[in-house]
């Protein structure tokens, strides 16, 4: 079925349809959007009167209404993909209930969500890292998600649609990395004046992920999730950690374990807890079954991940998240590319 284009075309009609296929039946008498907040996509809250007293009185839409949209598309499919064809393979996952997952001839790709604040969640905020307990029960469902597929013949036909960390994968921000003038408006942001001076080198940070990459090739390779930051987290009412957000990709299992540790955990802390951390990792993957590397290998590759999120939020667009938001992640990976020696491990 066709796409909206815009807010206007979200109708009764149309919704019915969408929730159609899962919820037969179902009948949406009226809609109107509630709320709308513009970022990297549009996310609506959208109020309902069905014909069904079960069915929830608002739901979330994620679609791609702003106007750098059409340059976004490959995220919007790949969260498409990400609930219509991996979260439902992970089994009892805490994630938000998709309603429908759709994407069209176009290209125009869209989610209708559970709104979670119609339940006793408590959202999480770059702003404010977490401490050891909550990061190790995150990791406990991270070494979950990627034990379903952990080297799976399967990765590259199943999940073909999922990116992987080339740079024609992060073309975006190579654009920006490789155009002086561009990474110089970044250089001379909060985020820049934030980065240790050794760091800003844009054909430096090119050859450490071209390293990365290689290094990554030598790993257990996974579907991951893709943003694991602390906006993209939130708590059940029973204390438990819920993913949302979601951006798969195939790669190596360090680039969620990196950027999740290096992202949302204090400096201190992180330099404190990282090696137990990633110990607490290995051990649930173990748990599960799954030949988990050792910890001196693990630590390596832990090492080297951290290029990943330094790419992304060094470069990543003010009009995604805050600066207070780029500026906060940005440093802490400047201090991690520093504490853990990544340059010179990597050999650039």
């Amino acid at each position: 079925m066709r796409m909206p284009s815009g807010i206007d075309d979200i109708t009764p009609g149309w919704l019915t349809e969408a929730f159609g296929e899962s919820n037969p039946g179902l009948e949406v008498q009226d809609a109107a959007v509630r709320d709308v907040a513009h970022g990297a996509c549009t996310k609506l809250r959208i109020g309902l009167r069905t014909n069904r007293n079960d069915f929830p009185s608002t739901v979330l839409m994620k679609a791609g209404f702003e106007g750098h949209s059409p340059h976004m598309r490959r995220m919007h499919v790949n969260e498409y993909h990400a609930y219509h064809d991996l979260v439902p393979t992970l089994g009892k996952f805490s994630t938000p209930h998709c309603f429908f997952a759709g994407q069209d001839e176009r290209g125009h790709a869209l989610v209708v969500l559970e709104d979670l604040c119609l339940r006793d969640v408590s959202f999480l905020s770059l702003q404010r890292p977490i401490g050891y307990e909550l990061a190790a029960r995150f990791l406990e469902g991270l070494a979950r998600l990627h034990a379903r597929w952990w080297n799976s013949p399967e990765l590259d036909s199943r999940f073909a649609w999922a990116p992987d960390p080339t740079e024609e994968g992060m073309a975006h921000y190579f654009d920006l990395l490789t155009t002086p003038e561009e990474f110089g408006r970044y250089v001379a942001a909060p985020r820049g004046a934030a980065m240790p001076r050794m760091l800003i080198d844009a054909a430096r940070i090119r050859r450490a992920h071209a390293a990365m990459r290689e290094a990554m090739e030598t790993q257990a390779q996974v579907v991951n999730h893709g943003d694991m930051h602390l906006g993209n987290l939130y708590l059940n009412a029973d204390g438990s950690p819920g993913y949302l957000d979601w951006q798969p990709r195939r790669g190596a299992w360090s680039i969620d374990v990196s950027y999740f540790m290096i992202a949302d955990l204090d400096v201190v802390d992180r330099r404190r807890w990282q090696g137990a951390l990633l110990e607490h990792y290995l051990a649930s993957l173990r748990a599960l079954g799954v030949a988990a590397p050792g910890f001196d290998e693990a630590w390596t590759a832990y090492r080297q991940g951290v290029v990943w999120g330094l790419l992304i939020w060094f470069l990543n667009s003010s009009r995604f998240q805050t600066e207070s938001n780029n500026t906060a992640a940005a440093a802490r990976f400047g201090a991690a590319m520093v504490d853990l020696d990544t340059f010179n491990l990597l050999g650039v």
